[in-house]
């Protein structure tokens, strides 16, 4: 889970006096999620996953984490599992190997 990592890499940088000023932003393609995460807005079928919206939830309201809508074109992170056009395949490629950005 993202925002358990988020919370480990913030402990480390306060632990090595790198104290963490603002909110960790994180990128997330899903609306569903990101309401979920911060209204906590659970129906039958959400209610599974109670638990672990609680946690990242808790994280919002203490400021130590920010989800932010990102576009369905700029996740990188689709490059391996999804087919993309060619052109789209060239510009996330390169953005993935540092080329630009």
């Amino acid at each position: 889970m993202c925002a358990a990592e988020v919370l480990y890499a913030r402990k480390l940088c306060m632990e090595l006096g790198f104290t963490q000023l603002h909110a960790t932003t994180i990128y997330e393609d899903n609306t569903g999620c990101i309401s979920l995460a911060q209204h906590m807005h659970l129906r039958n079928r959400s209610k599974d996953i109670a638990l672990r919206f609680c946690f990242v939830s808790a994280l919002i309201e203490s400021d130590q984490l920010t989800p932010v809508q990102s576009a369905l074109a700029d996740n990188i992170s689709d490059l391996g599992t999804a087919a993309r056009a060619r052109p789209a395949f060239e510009r996330m490629k390169a953005i993935m190997f540092g080329d630009r950005r």
